[in-house]
């Protein structure tokens, strides 16, 4: 993907920096493939000097390159350990970390909130993104993070954009389907989705009844519609490979036609209120405004159509059951449907590693999604385990395929950052308003994608250079000429001015939180202050290659921010080391070599 990544705005340095071209992986996570051999004679047929992958610098850029598919960020220290413990291990530990609360820390904020503004007693959106990076911060779990990211740009609900606006309980109660159980089951996780009031009340399927022919309604077909386009199967029949099925004629087959959206809508009527805000009997008549969002849907059966249901793969849901068994029996179908392996891998899979992974790589994580090896069909740690261990997430030697990797996405960038080099505040807090700070100029924040499709499309493709061969370009999207100068200034700002606008202070009006310039984030610097003036200019930028390139920065890009450095420290009176540093962390931030990730 590196040739398109030009269009990316790199006017803060003097020249072009175009990405690496490598005649030798070795080092740069590569171990498919690779064998020593050794021309000793000992004995004991062992090399004095044999290479044994343990303890050198290829083995941090390897678990560099791995934590940056895996975490939404990593610190010098998670690198080597990483090298030392290795990925399967990493892995094991991850998949048995402890999970935290999106739910209970939103709560605690709120509270602390409260605690300081008592006239502010309102759910906030704005909590829900200090919620985010507060747990991305402060809970060691990274891989289950990353995950749940990628999950909420599948099953999208969007409460900044949208009426979920003031529900931050039910919201963040929501985002804990994804997170605990992001290395659960995808069915579990459906049915959770399906039931939860954030979710209903975003598609539609709350308080959605039966047909009424006598005025004249019909089911609502919001959430049927989207259950399959985007939840599981997609609009076109795939083989396991995720390559498309073709007909006799050599067409393309659809899944689903707008009657199987009418019959699969009737399956999702007689949703409403589980429980009430005020503890009120719950009936399905009660709006949203007085219903409890962290208690499930109920189903109301009265309101439930009661007709048999014709479903996509021919079986007939007969006439009477209950609401929750329709609805049971509905996403059972859907979760057996041979689409939604490859469907939902392919999703992950651009999530984690690559845009455009090759019909071989769908194709065992679809096998993984099929069986887990024991048997168990959509084991979400088993997809997990499959996409970052297949060999062309591992394999270097396709690190210049125009098919490898993908752009990072802006809150990535940021996120990385973040992490990289332990951010933290005066106060502990980090109420980072991503939607008010990044929102609009960068085109993505937590939560906030402009409908349910998301921030970008899977099938975006660019098209001059993409399009043509066959590809897609999915982040490319919400990367222009406007959010390209914005990621430049914004991370201009990070580095040399405040990681970002901690919002801790009291308003004018005393009504809301404001900018706390006695709060402000500051980055740990300090082991690449130390690095630069012990080993040098030279030394430093391979400390920031290695923690943000992934080991990937050219030797031309290398040169560049050399020279231009150096320029800056012979003409400018007062730069100093601080200066130096910030300056090369900016410059390497906005390279192809650090946005594009291979």
């Amino acid at each position: 993907m590196k040739f398109y990544f030009q269009l990316f705005l790199l006017s803060c340095l003097p020249y072009w920096v175009v990405a690496q071209t490598y005649p030798d992986h070795f080092g740069t996570g590569q171990y498919i493939g690779i064998s020593v051999s050794s021309s000793n004679e000992d004995a004991d047929n062992s090399a004095l000097n044999s290479v044994n992958g343990t303890g050198i610098t290829p083995d941090l850029v390897g678990a560099s390159r791995f934590l940056a598919q895996a975490t939404m960020g990593y610190n010098y220290e998670q690198i080597e350990y990483l090298s030392q413990i290795g990925i399967d291990a990493w892995l094991d530990e991850q998949f048995d970390a402890p999970k935290a609360s999106y739910a209970e820390t939103y709560r605690m904020i709120y509270d602390s909130a409260l605690a300081i503004i008592p006239e502010i007693d309102a759910e906030r959106n704005e909590y829900m993104s200090y919620t985010f990076y507060e747990m991305l911060v402060k809970q060691p779990d990274f891989l289950r993070h990353k995950i749940a990211f990628a999950l909420s740009q599948i099953l999208v609900i969007s409460p900044a954009t949208s009426n979920l606006g003031g529900r931050g309980f039910g919201n963040s109660d929501y985002y804990d389907i994804l997170y605990q159980g992001a290395f659960g089951n995808y069915r579990d996780m459906l049915y959770d989705v399906t039931v939860h009031m954030s979710m209903g009340v975003y598609l539609s399927a709350f308080q959605n009844r039966k047909a009424d022919f006598a005025l004249g309604t019909y089911p609502d077909e919001n959430y049927a519609r989207e259950i399959m386009q985007l939840f599981t199967i997609g609009l076109l029949e795939l083989n396991n490979d995720g390559t498309e099925k073709l007909d006799a004629n050599g067409n393309l087959i659809p899944t689903y036609d707008i009657k199987d959206v009418q019959e699969l809508s009737k399956v999702f009527t007689g949703l409403g209120c589980g429980a009430t805000d005020d503890g009120s009997e719950p009936t399905f008549l009660k709006n949203r405004g007085q219903t409890d969002f962290t208690v499930p849907m109920t189903m109301y059966d009265a309101y439930h159509d009661k007709g048999e249901k014709k479903m996509i793969d021919g079986t007939i849901l007969p006439a009477n059951q209950t609401g929750l068994q329709d609805v049971n029996d509905a996403i059972d179908m859907l979760f057996n449907h041979p689409n939604i392996a490859p469907f939902i891998s392919i999703r992950l899979i651009q999530q984690l590693v690559k845009s455009n992974p090759s019909p071989a790589y769908v194709n065992r994580v679809a096998n993984a999604f099929n069986n887990n090896g024991q048997g168990v069909r959509g084991d979400l740690k088993a997809v997990v385990k499959a996409i970052l261990t297949d060999p062309e997430a591992r394999n270097c030697n396709l690190i210049d395929s125009p098919e490898a990797g993908k752009l990072l996405q802006p809150i990535e960038r940021l996120t990385n950052l973040f992490l990289a080099f332990d951010v933290s505040t005066p106060s502990g807090k980090i109420w980072f308003r991503d939607e008010v700070d990044i929102g609009t100029t960068l085109e993505q924040s937590f939560l906030a994608a402009p409908s349910v499709f998301n921030f970008f499309s899977p099938f975006y493709a660019e098209k001059e250079y993409v399009q043509p061969n066959d590809m897609v370009s999915p982040e490319f999207q919400i990367l222009n000429a406007t959010s390209g100068i914005y990621y430049l200034n914004t991370i201009e700002t990070s580095v040399k001015t405040r990681p970002f606008k901690n919002r801790t202070a009291i308003s004018d009006t005393g009504l809301s939180f404001a900018y706390n310039p006695e709060d402000n984030p500051v980055f740990d610097l300090s082991d690449e202050l130390n690095i630069l003036n012990s080993q040098g200019l030279s030394a430093l930028l391979d400390r920031l290659n290695l923690l943000l390139c992934r080991g990937q920065l050219s030797a031309e890009a290398k040169s560049v921010i050399q020279n231009t450095i150096t320029q800056y420290q012979t003409t400018i009176g007062s730069y100093t080391p601080e200066r130096t540093v910030q300056d090369a962390l900016y410059f390497i931030m906005v390279s192809p070599n650090y946005a594009i990730l291979k």
